[in-house]
């Protein structure tokens, strides 16, 4: 399990890096593997510091620190 997992983070780090925020539903659809592994590899990434998740208005957002860090998003981890 733990190898899906890092399997996963890997897929998710790489696809929010290629379009600088990602929403979750679009993350859903575009990484083939289970919910439960999603939401696993979500929370690793966003414990390391390396993604942030954070709700505009009612999807929720995944963002790479590093583009966090130029402040071009309003609303950092306000939920």
């Amino acid at each position: 399990m733990e190898s899906r997992v890092i399997s996963t983070s890997e897929k998710i780090l790489t696809l929010v890096k290629q379009k600088g925020s990602v929403s979750f539903t679009e993350l859903e659809h575009s990484i083939d593997d289970s919910y439960n592994v999603i939401f696993l590899a979500i929370d690793r990434l966003v414990r390391e510091n390396k993604l942030s998740l954070h709700r505009e208005m009612s999807e929720y957002l995944l963002t790479s620190s590093s583009y966090q860090e130029t402040g071009s998003l309003s609303e950092v981890n306000s939920h």
